[in-house]
C-alpha cells in the first residue's frame, strides 16, 4: 500500500467520525467498503474466489497474524454494518466510533503506520468489546460456517453470524446422521465456507450436523445434479461429461417440451382443450426444432412420434380430469402454480418445478420418457435420477420455504403410461446426493482456482468408461450404447495434437472461472457481481447499485394471459420506481436509480419485509416488457391461472436474474471445436493460413473508393477477412451492407450475426434500406427487437406455414438471416436446415473467442462446416468483452499458445486474428525496404474517413489511439466555427459555448461522502446542459434523442445528475440520455458531456480500460467516450486526481491548451 493509500484511509475515517446523526448509516457504508477494500489489498490472487466478507476477515487475520479478539472485534463490525445496511437496526454514534476504532487499528497492523493524533483523539479509549455467543444446547436449523482446520474426530469451524473466541468442534463421520459426507469432509480447505443443517449441540457445545453444504453460494442446478444419476453410476465427473456431450437426437427433448405444452393446456382449460389445436400451438412453439429434428425424416418413425404425442396428451387429461380428484390425491388444478422457480442457499441448489399446489403441500414433476420397467407383473419404478430430483425438491421447500419435508406429497408424472407415481423421501439419500454436489463444486473450485491445463487434463481423465462404470455395468444396453457415448468424448480429446489440447483445456478453464465468478460472484471495490449477489449484498448495496426494484404493487395482473402473459407494477408511493424508501448519501438522491432496460432477465418476488428474499419466497421468472419512472411491466415465462398466486395486497420485487445459458452454450462450442473439421482447426489455431481468390487482386487495387475496395476484399477471402472500423467510418450503415449486396448478388446464404440486439437493430436497418429489397430473417425474441423490424422475426415470418415441409422450405428460400451471437449458439438446429457460404459478424471485438466458437466449428449433417467463410467487423479500440475476472487471471502463459497470439482470454478472436496477420507483416517488411503500411494485406483493411466527429473534436483520439490515420470525410458539421446566440453573450458558459472541445475543472467531493458521486461535477454539467439546450434551440433546434447526451461512470452520479437536470425545469433536457460509457457504445450525439467522478486516486484503475499496441497504451473507455461527440466534446472532473494517469494528463494538456 502506499503512503498516499494509507492516508486516505485514516482520512475516511476521520471523517465517518464527524458525521452527522443523520448521516450514520452513510458512514457504515464507507467503513464497510473501506474493510472490503483493505480485504482485497491483501489478497492479490482474486481466484481465491471468497464469496462472503467474514471469509476474507478470516484469511486476511490468519495471513496478518491478527488474535482471536482482534478478529472479533472486525467480526462484530461486519455482523453491525450488516444489520444496518439492511435495515434491521439504527446506527448510534458509539458503536460507529467503536468501529472506527477497530478499522483505524487493523490499517495501523497492516501497515505499520501510526494513527494520526487528529484521528486517535476522536476515538474511545475503550476496547470495543464483543459478546460471544455459545451455540446453546439445542438443534440449530442451519448455521453459516468458516472452516478451519480438521482432525479425524472433529472439523474446527468459525461462526459466520456471530462471533466465537475458538473454533467449535463439528462431529461428521458420524454413523446414520452425516456418515455420507465423508468424502466431503476430506476434500474440505481453510476458508471454505460451509453450511450446516439440522444441527444437534450437546452440554460441550459441539456440534453434530445432519447436512454438511460446502460453498452454498455456488448454485448447482437441481436437473444437472440429477442428471449425474446413471445407471451406471453416480461419478462427479458426469456433470463435466454432460457440458461435452451436444444432444444429437432432439426427438425425445422435443416430445418431452411438447408434453410440458399439453400439461399447461389441460391445466388451463376451461373446456376440454383439442388435440389438433394444440399441436398446431406445439408448431407454432418450436417450428425449427420440429423441422430439423433427423429422426422425423423417417416416415416411420415421423409416425411413431405423432402417435406418441396422441397418446401423451391422452394420458395428461386422464390424469388431470381423473387421477387428480381421485381420493387421497386430492391436487386442484385450478389452485395450481406452473413452473415457480426456487434459490436455496441453505442447500446450495436451484430449480424450477413443474407444477406445484399454491399452498406447497404437493407439487408434480413431469416426465415424459421412460421409467424403469420390470418384466414381472409388469411393474413400473421411477428411474434414480427422477426419485433425485423429487428428493431435492423436498429438501428445497423444506430448508427454503419451510415445509416440512414429511407433509409435502411429491410425485413424478409419467406421461408415457401415465403413473401418478407417489415419491417417498428417503434423507439418507438426499445426503448422498448433496455430498456428489458438493464434490461437483470442489471440482469447479479446483479448477477455476488453479487455472492450469495440466490440472484441468487430469480432472477430465475422469471421463472415462472405466471410471464412470462404478456399478460395473456389463449389459448391451452399456456397451452399445452408454460406453460408446462416453468414449467419444474421451477419444475426441485424445486425438487432439498438443497444441489443440493446449488451446481446449485453456479455454475450458476460462469458461469455468467465468462460471464460477458469475454464481458466486467476486468484490471489488466498486461492488458485488454473480447470483450470489442475491442474497449477499445488504439491500443498500443493492440500492446503490440500482439492482433492485422493491415495494412495488400490481396494477395490472394479465399472469392468466395465455399468450403473452404480464404483470404490470407500480410503486406503492408515487416515487419513480424502485425508488421505495431512499437509502442514499442525501434524501432523494443515490443509489436507487435502476439498472435496468427493456429486455432484461428478472426474477420476481413477493417482499412484504425486509426479511424477504429470493432464498425464501417463490421465485417467478420473466422478462421486462417495458419501464417508466412510474410503471415497470414483466413478461412472465409461465402463464399462472389462479390470481391468487400473486396476491393483489402484496408488494413484490424484481431483480435481474443470472442464468448459466451462455455458458451452457461456450462449453457446447468447446464440443464443436472437439469435432470440428481439420482445416477449421488448423486455420483458428494458426496451422494454415488464411487462403483468398488472387484474380480479384487487380480490381482490389484499382478500386475507386474505401467501401469498394473493402468489398473486393471480403469476396477474395475464403477463409476470413478483418475489418477495423473505428467510430464514425459507416462500418455498419455502409460497409456490412455493401458486403450483403455483393454476396446477395452472387446468389450465397449469407449469415449475419453480432453481440447486442441494438446492433441487430442496426444491421437490419442497414438490410431494410436495401433496392431492390431482400428477403430475411431475424432470428430472436420480440422484447429485444425493435418494433419495427417485427415482422422480420421467425416467429411471425413461419406463422403461415402449417407443415414441416413449409417450414424447411420457407428456410430454404430465405438467404440471408440476421441474430445475436447468443441467439444463434442456443439455436444451432438451424444448421441442420441450411449452410451458410458466409457468416459476417458485426462488434466482434466484443464477443470472446469461446463464444464465437462453435458457432465457427459447427458442422452441417454432411460433415463439412456449417459456416463457409467468415468477416469479422470490429475495432480492438474500443470497448471489449466483458469480462468478469481479472487481466491477470485470463492470461495464457503456455508458450505454445503465444506463438499463436493467444496471449489473454479477455481479448476476442478477431484481436488475435489481427495481431498475428499485422506480425506477418512486420515479418515482411523486415524483408524488404517498403513501410508496413505501404504493404496490404489481402485478409484485413481499416476504414479511415469518419464522418461523425469535427476534426477538433476527433484531434486527441485520432492522435493517441489510432496513429493519425483517420481524416475526416467533410461534411459540413466538420470544420468551421460556431457562432454564439445573442441571447447567451451573458452566459457563465459564453467563451465555452463556441468551442469544439473544453474541459471544467471541478471539486473533490468531501470524503464523508460516497466516492462514487461529485456534486459539484452534477452542478456543472446541468447549468452547461441548460446552456447547450438555449444555444441549440437558438440556432438549429433541440432534438433531446440528438442534440446532447452526458456520460459517467456510475449510478449514484447519473441519478444526481439527473435531479439536478429535472430542478432546472426545462422539459425537454429531462429526456436526454444520462448513462454508462458502455452504454453509449455505437450511438452519437451533436454535444457529450463527460462527468469523469473521480474523488479518489483509486478510482482511476476502475475509469480506464487498457489494451497496447506497438509499444502505445490505449484508453478504451475513453476512446469510445471521445467520439461519441459530432460537433462539442465536454469535460468534468478533479484536475490534480486525472492527472495522476498519464493518459488524462496528455488530454487536459491538450485541451486546456487549444
Amino acid at each position: 500500500m502506499t503512503d498516499c493509500e494509507v492516508k486516505e484511509y485514516f482520512s475516511i475515517l476521520q471523517e465517518a467520525c464527524h458525521v452527522e446523526e443523520s448521516s450514520l448509516d452513510v458512514a457504515y457504508r464507507q467503513l464497510r467498503e473501506l474493510l472490503e477494500r483493505l480485504c482485497r489489498t491483501q489478497m492479490p490472487d482474486g481466484s481465491l474466489q471468497m464469496t462472503d466478507l467474514s471469509a476474507r476477515i478470516s484469511f486476511v487475520a490468519s495471513k496478518a497474524g491478527l488474535s482471536t479478539v482482534e478478529q472479533n472485534r472486525l467480526h462484530t463490525f461486519r455482523l453491525t454494518s450488516n444489520a444496518i445496511l439492511n435495515r434491521q437496526t439504527e446506527p448510534q454514534r458509539e458503536q460507529l466510533l467503536r468501529d472506527a476504532k477497530t478499522l483505524a487499528f487493523f490499517v495501523k497492523r497492516l501497515t505499520g503506520k501510526e494513527i494520526p493524533a487528529g484521528l486517535y483523539r476522536l476515538l474511545p479509549r475503550a476496547d470495543a468489546t464483543y459478546i460471544v455467543a455459545p451455540p446453546a444446547k439445542e438443534q440449530i436449523k442451519r448455521m453459516r460456517v468458516c472452516f478451519q482446520y480438521a482432525d479425524d474426530t472433529y472439523l474446527y469451524v468459525l461462526p459466520v453470524d456471530t462471533v466465537a473466541d475458538e473454533p467449535l468442534r463439528v462431529r461428521y463421520n458420524v454413523p446414520q446422521i452425516n456418515e455420507e459426507f465423508a468424502e466431503t469432509c476430506r476434500i474440505l480447505w481453510r476458508h471454505a465456507q460451509v453450511n450446516l443443517l439440522d444441527v444437534t449441540v450437546d452440554e460441550a457445545g459441539i456440534l453434530t450436523p445432519s447436512f454438511i453444504v460446502l460453498e452454498p453460494d455456488y448454485l448447482i442446478d437441481i436437473s444437472s445434479l440429477a442428471e449425474c444419476f446413471k445407471d451406471y453410476g453416480h461419478h462427479p465427473a458426469n456433470y463435466i461429461l454432460a457440458r461435452l456431450q451436444s444432444p444429437d437426437n432432439t426427438r425425445p427433448l422435443l416430445l418431452g417440451n411438447i408434453a410440458n405444452l399439453f400439461l399447461d393446456e389441460w391445466i388451463h382449460a376451461k373446456e376440454a382443450p383439442d388435440y389438433l389445436a394444440c399441436m398446431k400451438k406445439a408448431f407454432r412453439s418450436y417450428p425449427i426444432e420440429l423441422a430439423a429434428c433427423a429422426d422425423l425424416r423417417d416416415r416411420e418413425k415421423e409416425a411413431e412420434f405423432f402417435s406418441d404425442c396422441k397418446r401423451h396428451f391422452d394420458n395428461i387429461r386422464r390424469t388431470v380430469t381423473e387421477t387428480f380428484r381421485a381420493s387421497g390425491y386430492e391436487l386442484d388444478r385450478t389452485d395450481a402454480v406452473l413452473e415457480p422457480s426456487y434459490i436455496c442457499e441453505a442447500l446450495g441448489l436451484q430449480g424450477r418445478l413443474d407444477y406445484m399446489q399454491r399452498d406447497m403441500t404437493s407439487f408434480i414433476e413431469m416426465k415424459s420418457g421412460k421409467a424403469d420397467e420390470y418384466s414381472i407383473r409388469g411393474k413400473v419404478e421411477p428411474k434414480e435420477n427422477n426419485k433425485v430430483q423429487m428428493l431435492l425438491y423436498q429438501a428445497v421447500l423444506e430448508y427454503s420455504m419451510g415445509m416440512d419435508h414429511r407433509r409435502v406429497k411429491a410425485y413424478l408424472l409419467y406421461t408415457r403410461y401415465p403413473l401418478l407415481y407417489p415419491a417417498r423421501p428417503s434423507w439418507a439419500m438426499v445426503r448422498r446426493v448433496m455430498d456428489v454436489r458438493n464434490r461437483i463444486v470442489a471440482n469447479e473450485y479446483g479448477i477455476q482456482l488453479r487455472n492450469s491445463p495440466q490440472y484441468t487434463a487430469e480432472r477430465l481423465k475422469d471421463i472415462h468408461p472405466d471410471t464412470l462404470n462404478e456399478r460395473g455395468l456389463d449389459n448391451t444396453l452399456w456397451k452399445r450404447f452408454l460406453y460408446p457415448s462416453i468414449d467419444a468424448v474421451a477419444q475426441r480429446i485424445r486425438s487432439l495434437s498438443s497444441l489443440e489440447q493446449s488451446y481446449f483445456y485453456t479455454l475450458y478453464n476460462f469458461i469455468t472461472k467465468e462460471l464460477y465468478t458469475s454464481k458466486s460472484g467476486d468484490v471489488d471495490y466498486e461492488g458485488r457481481t454473480g447470483a450470489a449477489a442475491l442474497w449477499l449484498s445488504t439491500l443498500a448495496e443493492k440500492c446503490e447499485a440500482g439492482e433492485i426494484l422493491y415495494d412495488l404493487a400490481i396494477c395490472e395482473n394479465h399472469a392468466a394471459d395465455a399468450h403473452k402473459p404480464y404483470l404490470s407494477l407500480s410503486p406503492r408511493t408515487p416515487s419513480p420506481v424502485g425508488r421505495g424508501r431512499e437509502y442514499s448519501a442525501e434524501p432523494g438522491v443515490g443509489g436507487s436509480l435502476p439498472n435496468f432496460r427493456q429486455g432484461d432477465a428478472v426474477v420476481l418476488y413477493e417482499r412484504n419485509t425486509d426479511t424477504d428474499n429470493v432464498t425464501n419466497k417463490m421465485v417467478f421468472k420473466g422478462n421486462i416488457e417495458r419501464i417508466s419512472d412510474d410503471e415497470v411491466c414483466i413478461r412472465l415465462r409461465a402463464t399462472q391461472q389462479n390470481a391468487g398466486v400473486l396476491p393483489a395486497a402484496s408488494l413484490y420485487a424484481i431483480e435481474h436474474d443470472y442464468m448459466d445459458t451462455s455458458f451452457r452454450s461456450m462449453y457446447l462450442g468447446l464440443s464443436a471445436f472437439l469435432s470440428a473439421t481439420q482445416r477449421r482447426r488448423d486455420l483458428l489455431l494458426g496451422q494454415r493460413p488464411p487462403e483468398f481468390d488472387a484474380s480479384l487482386d487487380a480490381a482490389i487495387a484499382t478500386a475507386p473508393d474505401d467501401f469498394s475496395r473493402i468489398t473486393l476484399k471480403a469476396q477474395a477471402a475464403r477463409d476470413y477477412f478483418l475489418l477495423i472500423g473505428p467510430p464514425g467510418t459507416g462500418k455498419t450503415s455502409r460497409a456490412l451492407r455493401g458486403m450483403v449486396e455483393a454476396f446477395y448478388r452472387e446468389g450465397k446464404q449469407i449469415l449475419l450475426l453480432s453481440y447486442t440486439n441494438r446492433a441487430v437493430d442496426e444491421i437490419s436497418k442497414a438490410l431494410t434500406s436495401i433496392e431492390p429489397e431482400i428477403d430475411f430473417i431475424r432470428l430472436g425474441s420480440e422484447l429485444s427487437c425493435d418494433e419495427s423490424f417485427r415482422p422480420y422475426l421467425i416467429e411471425n415470418v413461419l406463422e403461415p406455414c402449417a407443415t414441416r415441409r413449409q417450414v424447411q422450405e420457407r428456410i430454404a428460400r430465405c438467404r440471408v438471416f440476421v441474430g445475436t451471437v447468443a441467439t444463434l449458439s442456443s439455436k444451432t438446429e438451424l444448421f441442420r436446415l441450411k449452410t451458410f457460404d458466409v457468416a459476417i459478424v458485426d462488434e466482434a471485438t466484443q464477443i470472446l473467442e469461446p463464444q464465437l466458437l462453435g458457432l465457427l466449428c459447427t458442422r452441417n449433417p454432411a460433415g463439412v462446416d456449417a459456416i463457409g467463410k467468415f468477416i469479422l467487423i470490429g475495432d480492438h479500440k474500443q470497448l471489449p468483452a466483458v469480462v468478469l475476472q481479472s487481466s491477470e487471471q485470463s492470461e495464457v502463459c503456455d508458450e505454445a499458445l503465444q506463438a499463436i497470439g493467444l496471449y489473454n482470454l479477455k481479448d476476442s478472436l478477431f484481436e488475435r486474428l489481427y495481431r498475428n496477420l499485422s506480425r506477418e507483416i512486420a515479418n515482411r517488411q523486415t524483408s524488404t525496404s517498403h513501410p508496413s503500411f505501404l504493404i496490404p494485406h489481402p485478409s484485413y483493411d481499416m476504414l479511415c474517413r469518419q464522418g461523425r466527429m469535427n476534426i477538433e473534436v476527433a484531434l486527441f483520439p485520432n492522435r493517441a489511439f489510432y496513429g493519425g490515420l483517420l481524416e475526416p470525410v467533410g461534411l459540413p458539421h466538420q470544420q468551421g466555427e460556431l457562432t454564439l446566440a445573442p441571447e447567451l453573450c451573458d452566459c457563465e458558459f459564453a467563451g465555452l459555448l463556441t468551442r469544439r472541445v473544453a474541459f471544467l475543472p471541478s471539486a473533490v467531493e468531501p470524503s464523508a461522502q460516497s466516492a462514487k458521486m461529485n456534486h459539484s461535477e452534477a452542478r456543472i454539467v446541468a447549468r452547461l446542459a441548460a446552456a447547450i439546450y438555449r444555444q441549440y434551440a437558438a440556432v438549429s433546434g433541440f432534438n433531446p434523442a440528438v442534440t446532447l447526451g452526458v456520460i459517467t461512470p456510475y449510478r449514484s452520479q447519473i441519478a444526481l445528475i439527473k435531479k439536478e437536470i429535472a430542478a432546472l425545469g426545462i422539459a425537454p433536457l429531462e429526456d436526454i440520455l444520462v448513462d454508462t460509457v458502455e452504454r453509449f457504445q455505437g450511438s452519437e450525439r451533436d454535444v457529450i458531456i463527460y462527468s469523469f467522478c473521480v474523488n479518489r486516486a483509486y478510482q482511476l484503475k476502475f475509469l480506464a480500460n487498457m489494451t497496447e499496441e506497438n509499444g502505445t497504451r490505449i484508453d478504451r473507455k475513453l476512446n469510445v467516450a471521445l467520439t461519441r461527440a459530432r460537433k462539442q466534446m465536454f469535460m468534468t472532473g478533479v484536475p490534480q486526481l486525472l492527472k495522476l494517469n498519464p493518459i488524462y494528463a496528455e488530454l487536459l494538456s491538450v485541451v486546456c491548451h487549444s
